[in-house]
């Protein structure tokens, strides 16, 4: 009796982000991730996913402890929302023209501060 009230009332929630070959080969390798679950695929109905002020909050938060004026962090983080946003628009652009789907996420976003960060300390060194 205990199993089986496990069995029927269990759920499990994997969240997997699609970008990369390693979402497709895990598909792969466990054909049950398709066969036996339920897949909802959550994405942004309108070209801006996340609020200004979210990428905003962020870029700042990660660009803290890099040094630089109070004028170029804001440029900076400006740079860093207008180039996301950017892609976000083209990226439903990109989906309405061809029916190819490119993903930007917070990742991505994340992604960027970082290689502008490296790019920086380069540019510097």
């Amino acid at each position: 009796m205990f199993i089986q009230r496990v069995r029927d009332q269990l759920h499990i929630v994997l969240a997997m982000s699609p970008i990369g070959d390693s979402f497709r080969n895990r598909l792969r390798k466990f054909p049950s991730l398709v066969n036996c679950c339920t897949i909802d695929w959550f994405q942004a109905v309108c070209p801006q996913a996340w609020p200004e002020d979210a990428l905003e909050a962020v870029a700042a938060r990660n660009l803290e402890e890099v040094y630089m004026s109070a004028d170029v962090r804001e440029g900076c983080i400006a740079m860093c929302k207008k180039f996301h946003t950017a892609t976000e628009v083209l990226s439903l652009k990109f989906r309405n023209e061809l029916g190819r789907f490119n993903y930007v996420t917070p990742t991505s976003f994340l992604e960027l501060i970082a290689t502008f960060k490296v790019l920086l300390e380069r540019k510097r060194g």
